[in-house]
């Protein structure tokens, strides 16, 4: 357009001049319209080019993005992978820098980008392997020291009889044992694990006890229904210390004077362990954060998450959930507290293993035992007589030794001191008599809690020995054939 206007101008001059004039508007026109068509041309070449090279900066600049993206999305995650799966960098990084871009500069810079990304993270991770290797060594350690303190309770609880010694041991072996959880748990965290194997299968029951075993409040643990099925033992120690960590939680975080509740429920794929207290129930944000430390444990923790105050109990029960296949979740319970469930799957169940001593009844028939003041054994069928003490609870004595005037006052000299004897001994069966009154032998008063020792020598006798390699029989106190009597 712009020539053609120029045209029109200068005929529109042309015919506006005189006829001397025309000659130069007629040259100055002619001119006007080659510069302008000159120029418009140039502009319009112009133009073009740069409507290419827009086009063509478009093209590269999606080229590169598609790199880009390409680099961060594919190459980068599996190169950083490799190398935390314990590959060398400079083995995973592609050394043709055409796979990282067109551009053989870009290219170069993509590739130190990503040597450098992983040499870091390569040192990063022998970093957190080197303090994961620390700490479970270190809880190895205290395992080892408390197995050896264990080993000593044990064999001092066969060593000293006495109930109140024993009752102080079997406290301090238990403190060891939550001590000895405190250990295990540590070494889970460092990606060990627990250093107590079974190769025969552990019955459920026995599986849930050892559980409620290593907590403070063991004693609030109740168990109402038991399935009769056992687990596989490489899983029993794991599956124990599961649902120890689960106890703790809920002992800890409900009211002391609650009870914690155990059940069992078979189901189609395996077994589901309920545990159910009495607490405050989780709120919403709780749980949240309670499946955020689960799932976090599941995918790879680190001990650089656990912050100042470390809540291992979950972290530690997702580890060993996810490393044997078992499902843990967190529900609200009928009671507004928590009901952890955590389900057991068919591979890791059994049948319950044959015992290895054939299980007595649980109430043997009693033999006959010696009243005082009777010389003939009382008969088991004999009828008993119940009256009332002063409390009101139930009080019995057998007719026929007191229907008869001889055999009562026969029975009332039996127990009044006799001259130069002091006090007469304790009833028959009592483990105050010796059983070898009537042979003529003089009668020893056995002191309380010498049955302890009676009991671990019974044991020790069924076992071919004693355990800790010491005779724990002495000429002052009964056998158990005495007590017996």
């Amino acid at each position: 357009m712009p020539p053609a206007l120029t045209a029109v101008g200068a005929v529109a001059a042309l015919l506006l001049v005189g006829g001397e004039q025309r000659a130069a508007v007629a040259w100055c026109a002619v001119v006007a319209m080659i510069l302008v068509a000159a120029l418009s041309a140039e502009a319009a070449r112009r133009g073009l080019a740069l409507a290419a090279l827009k086009e063509q900066l478009a093209t590269e600049r999606a080229a590169r993005r598609k790199e880009a993206h390409h680099l961060a999305w594919k190459i980068f995650p599996v190169v950083l992978d490799k190398v935390q799966d314990g590959a060398s960098p400079s083995e995973v990084t592609p050394r043709d820098h055409s796979e990282l871009s067109s551009d053989p500069e870009i290219g170069a810079s993509y590739y130190t980008a990503l040597f450098k990304s992983g040499v870091a993270v390569q040192e990063r991770e022998h970093a957190k392997d080197s303090a994961n290797r620390a700490i479970v060594n270190i809880s190895c350690r205290i395992q080892s020291e408390i197995h050896r303190l264990q080993d000593d309770i044990n064999k001092m609880q066969y060593r000293h009889g006495g109930p109140e010694i024993l009752g102080d041991l079997m406290h301090l072996e238990h403190g060891i044992n939550v001590t000895g959880r405190f250990a295990t748990s540590l070494a889970v965290l460092g990606g060990g694990a627990p250093m107590r194997r079974w190769q025969r299968p552990i019955s459920l029951y026995d599986v849930m006890r050892a559980g409620s075993a290593p907590i403070q409040e063991y004693l609030r643990v109740e168990q109402h229904h038991v399935a009769e099925i056992a687990v596989v033992g490489p899983a029993a120690e794991s599956v124990i210390l599961v649902l120890a960590e689960l106890l703790d939680n809920a002992c800890r975080y409900s009211p002391p004077s609650t009870s914690v509740v155990m059940n069992t429920e078979e189901v189609a794929a395996g077994v589901e362990i309920s545990i159910e207290d009495k607490g405050m129930g989780l709120t919403e944000e709780s749980r949240k954060h309670a499946e955020f430390l689960m799932k976090q444990a599941a995918d790879g923790l680190d001990l650089s998450d656990l912050g100042e105050t470390a809540r291992v109990g979950l972290r530690v029960a997702s580890i060993l959930s996810n490393r044997f296949g078992l499902r843990l979740t967190l529900r609200p319970s009928t009671g507004n507290g928590v009901r952890a469930v955590v389900f057991v799957p068919q591979e890791l169940l059994t049948q319950l293993p044959e015992p290895k001593y054939p299980i007595p009844g649980m109430r043997p028939k009693p033999h006959p035992v010696m009243a005082p003041g009777l010389a003939r054994p009382v008969d088991e069928d004999e009828e008993i007589a119940y009256e009332r003490n002063e409390n009101g609870l139930p009080q019995r004595h057998r007719n026929r030794a007191f229907d008869n005037p001889r055999r009562a006052a026969a029975a009332q000299a039996a127990r009044q001191p006799q001259p130069g004897r002091g006090a007469a001994p304790p009833p028959a069966g009592d483990a105050g008599e010796s059983a070898d009154r009537a042979g003529g032998k003089t009668a020893r008063r056995v002191e309380s809690g010498l049955w302890v020792s009676d009991f671990f020598a019974g044991l020790a006798a069924a076992d071919g020995g004693h355990p800790s390699g010491t005779d724990h029989s002495s000429a002052d106190q009964p056998t158990g054939n005495d007590l017996r009597k």
